[in-house]
């Protein structure tokens, strides 16, 4: 599903920049439910032009690939999660005047704080399949005289991460597992916990086997494989379609195995990446999220190698730690939706504040009746960060006029 790209326009250049408090490591944003994010909107006009409005829209879609689905969209279908917006300069969206009336913007460079709430709600994830992706992004919009459509900027995505509780408490007995593998050899599979974090990072999950025998002396160990691995599942429902995926996110083959019993294998199973391990989903009404741990061994009958499974439970992955409770007020948006038109279902723009009581205050996102001031200012940014969207390092701001210049302070 391909991104909207801006429209492109010769006089106009814009940047959506994030504090970095607000950015991971890769300079991604990322928020949850109840967080607040926030950030400048940078534009350069290179010619004086009439302008009804500059605003800044956050929206979410949950959008789903009827083509590969095989059937068609409905005209009735709303993908939207929501869209709010903020006007940043010129008229509120409501005024409707001729165009000559219009406020002019002069050439220069403008800067605009802004600062947004979310709401205490988990909505789908941050989401991207073949079938069906959730997605979350900022976009500014220029509605420009003289042309037909708003002049856009790129789409800035903003990483969306629910509330999931890992596990309520925070000590838990080990999960065990007992099979009888042969006449006289049993295993037992130890595991300390079923419940992680998917923001630690370099986690590995440890597994204990231990085999027993009838025998009083050693036996001859009949096991040519023991796997432990761990499998996620989706569930994609929409309407009339139905679609399951299974696929093994990490596996550790024992390399030496013993050869004789009784005997005791210990495992450690490295867990992926945060960013390739989606948390465990289970509240979407189209999006199902779930794993499981499997160890699984391999036994000789003679030239037969029978496979056995000898431990097959669910795993966890939540984004808090362990212990901690989600907030009371958390809602999912499946229970919402039928409200969620209303404005405490959806993200909304606060007024910038000073950073600190010795910063000048920021000007507020404009939203007047008559026209705005001029805000005119030079950005330097990080050396390393990309063109349209980043985090902001340091902000110094021209002084053009002293009744118009906006002076903002960040430290990096």
């Amino acid at each position: 599903m391909a991104q909207l790209m801006g429209t492109k326009h010769p006089n106009i250049d814009f940047n959506i920049l994030f504090y970095p408090q607000y950015t991971n490591e890769h300079g991604q944003v990322i928020c949850h439910p109840g967080s607040v994010f926030e950030g400048i909107v940078q534009i350069k006009v290179s010619v004086a032009m009439p302008v009804h409005h500059i605003k800044l829209v956050f929206k979410a879609s949950e959008r789903v690939n009827y083509d590969a689905m095989g059937w068609e969209k409905s005209k009735s279908t709303d993908d939207r999660l929501f869209a709010v917006r903020t006007i940043l300069w010129g008229l509120p969206s409501s005024v409707n005047i001729p165009q000559d009336a219009w406020p002019i913007l002069e050439a220069g460079d403008y800067t605009f704080p802004f600062v947004c709430q979310m709401p205490v709600i988990n909505y789908p994830p941050t989401f991207h399949h073949h079938l069906i992706a959730t997605a979350f992004n900022m976009v500014v919009s220029v509605n420009k005289a003289g042309e037909s459509a708003p002049v856009l900027s790129k789409m800035v995505p903003i990483c969306f991460q629910p509330i999931i509780e890992t596990i309520p408490i925070k000590n838990l007995h080990a999960f065990t597992e007992s099979h009888r593998l042969t006449n006289h050899i049993t295993a037992q599979v130890s595991v300390p916990r079923l419940a992680y974090n998917i923001n630690d990072k370099h986690q590995s999950v440890p597994v204990t086997v231990q085999f027993h025998s009838g025998h009083l002396s050693d036996e001859h160990f009949p096991i040519s494989q023991l796997r432990v691995y761990i499998k996620r599942y989706y569930s994609i429902n929409y309407k009339t379609f139905s679609r399951n995926e299974a696929t093994m996110i990490a596996h550790y083959d024992h390399p030496k195995l013993p050869s004789a019993c009784p005997c005791t294998v210990s495992m450690k199973l490295n867990l992926p990446s945060p960013e390739n391990l989606p948390a465990t989903l289970t509240y979407s009404p189209h999006l199902t999220i779930e794993y499981k741990l499997v160890v699984s061994v391999k036994i000789r009958h003679g030239p037969i190698h029978v496979k056995k499974k000898l431990f097959d439970m669910p795993i966890i992955f939540g984004t808090l730690p362990a212990g901690t409770r989600a907030p009371r007020q958390l809602e999912s948006y499946s229970a919402i939706v039928e409200n969620r038109a209303s404005l405490n279902c959806k993200p909304h723009f606060l007024r910038p504040q000073p950073r600190n009581q010795n910063d000048e205050e920021f000007l507020p996102a404009y939203d007047g009746d008559g026209i705005p001031p001029a805000y005119l200012s030079s950005i330097t940014l990080d050396p390393n960060a990309n063109d349209h969207a980043t985090s902001i390092s340091r902000i110094n701001t021209a002084n053009s006029t002293p009744a118009n210049s906006l002076r903002v302070g960040i430290a990096g």
